[in-house]
Formats: structure tokens, C-alpha cells, sequence
């Protein structure tokens, strides 16, 4: 099940718990003459029903917002928001560090990270275009724009990773795969681990796992 039909059928469900409970308490004491009961009764659940499903709705988006818990239930196998790390090796041979931040909303995921060299300096960045998880294969996928540092135009390239996780149904703790830059082509091996569920500054990030 994708987070949007949980969502949507968690919200459902409350609405008709909910509902239960005002159709056998509220709807049998509102009062009017028996003319007027048998269409206003059916209107007032009506709108109550929309209104209830409206407002569940809104406050689960909203705890969603501020509290990962929530955004991690929603989501489950697909969640994958907060920041992460990882290094790969550059082809003059160095070891380049990078952090990424995962934003991820119920429908939608972007991608920011940053690439640092062995002195700490900024390599290069890099923001996502389009994204998809496949979390029946457990596969990421992105295409990206990125700068690099060195050179003077911005390119574009894909990522392919795959999911490091307990099972099918939990969430990725770890990924593993490659860029690819379209100037050239060629693949960048990278495994990424999640360092925090949080958004946490680049730089702070670095100096915080600077071996």
C-alpha cells in the first residue's frame, strides 16, 4: 500500500469511528418536526461526515509536518526523509565526502546534498529533478542538476540506489549505488547511511563525522 491509500484509508477509518458516534449520539437530539426530519437529518450527516473527514485530514498532515514519527508511519517502506551520508572515490583518487538531505513530504520527495574534498572544501552541489521510489524493489531513483566547483557550467546526471533494509516492509537504513554524470557517463559507486532523521546543516554534518 503507497502512503497516500494508508493515509487516505486511516483518515476513512477515523471519519467512520467518528461518525458511529455522532450518528447514535448528536443526529437522534436534534429536534425538528417529523416534516422536516427525514431531509434534514441526511443533509446534517452529510456535511458532517466531510467535515470530520476535512479536519482528521488536516491534523494528521499537520502532525506529519512536525513530528517524524508520524511521517515515518505514513510512509513506511517508502520513508527515507532526513540526512544522510556517504563518500565516494574521485578519479584523481580522492576520497570525496557527501551529505544529502532527503525532504520528504507524504507525496513527494527532493533531494539537496553537498560534496566535500579531503580538505573539507566544497566539492560540489547538486539538487534533485525528478524522483522515484520503488519500494516493492527497493530502488531510488533521481535525476539531478548538479555545480561543481571546478567547472564553470552546471550538468545533469541520474542516481540509482538500492536499499540496505530488515525487510520488505521497513524503511532503508542504508543505501548503495551510483551517480552518473551525463557529460560523461561514467558510474560513481556510493553507499549512503542515514545519519539523522532531522535536517541538519551540511557543514555541521562534516565536522561532526570528520574522522
Amino acid at each position: 500500500m503507497n502512503p497516500e491509500h494508508k493515509f487516505h484509508l486511516s483518515v476513512t477509518i477515523a471519519t467512520v469511528i467518528s461518525m458511529f458516534y455522532v450518528i447514535d449520539f448528536v443526529v437522534p437530539r436534534l429536534t425538528f418536526s417529523t416534516e422536516l426530519n427525514q431531509y434534514i437529518k441526511p443533509v446534517v450527516m452529510i456535511f458532517s461526515t466531510v467535515g470530520v473527514y476535512k479536519i482528521l485530514a488536516t491534523l494528521v498532515l499537520g502532525l506529519a509536518k512536525h513530528w517524524n514519527w508520524v511521517n515515518r508511519w505514513l510512509l513506511g517502506s517508502h520513508y527515507l526523509g532526513g540526512t544522510w551520508v556517504g563518500s565516494f572515490k574521485s578519479t584523481s583518487g580522492e576520497i570525496i565526502r557527501t551529505v544529502e538531505h532527503f525532504e520528504q513530504s507524504l507525496s513527494t520527495l527532493k533531494i539537496r546534498g553537498q560534496a566535500f574534498n579531503e580538505l573539507g572544501e566544497s566539492y560540489a552541489l547538486w539538487n534533485s529533478v525528478s524522483e522515484n521510489i520503488d519500494a516493492v524493489s527497493g530502488l531510488l531513483t533521481y535525476t539531478y542538476n548538479c555545480d561543481k566547483d571546478s567547472e564553470k557550467n552546471s550538468f545533469q546526471g541520474i542516481g540509482v540506489f538500492h536499499f540496505q533494509r530488515a525487510d520488505s516492509s521497513c524503511a532503508p537504513t542504508s543505501i548503495r549505488g551510483y551517480s552518473a554524470d551525463l557529460t560523461d557517463g561514467k558510474r560513481t559507486q556510493n553507499e549512503e547511511r542515514k545519519y539523522s532523521e532531522k535536517l541538519i546543516a551540511f557543514n555541521d554534518v562534516l565536522l561532526a563525522t570528520k574522522v
